[in-house]
């Protein structure tokens, strides 16, 4: 089983997992990723922000060569998926 499949069966799985939670597991789980969320970007010192501003910048300038072929290859798909839509327009 490749990399792909194994993503693509754990997606699925965890989607089912999630879509068959009770109401108060939802509930437990969303007020814990608030927490988490929280922890994460609110509760900083100015340090810690400087220094989390600094690493997304080395880790941006580390990828932008694919950060631009993404962009690249996404405005291609939206711009032939607006012309699709066109073309179904004026039929």
């Amino acid at each position: 089983m490749t990399d792909e499949e194994k993503k693509a069966r754990r997606r699925e799985y965890m989607k089912n997992y999630i879509k068959n939670l009770s109401r108060y597991q939802k509930e437990k789980r969303r007020l814990k990723n608030l927490e988490r969320k929280k922890n994460n970007y609110h509760d900083k010192t100015p340090e810690e922000i400087q220094r989390r501003k600094e690493t997304n910048r080395q880790q941006y300038l580390k990828n932008i060569d694919k950060i631009k072929a993404y962009a690249k290859a996404y405005r291609l798909k939206q711009k032939q998926k607006k012309c699709l839509q066109n073309e179904k327009e004026q039929n």
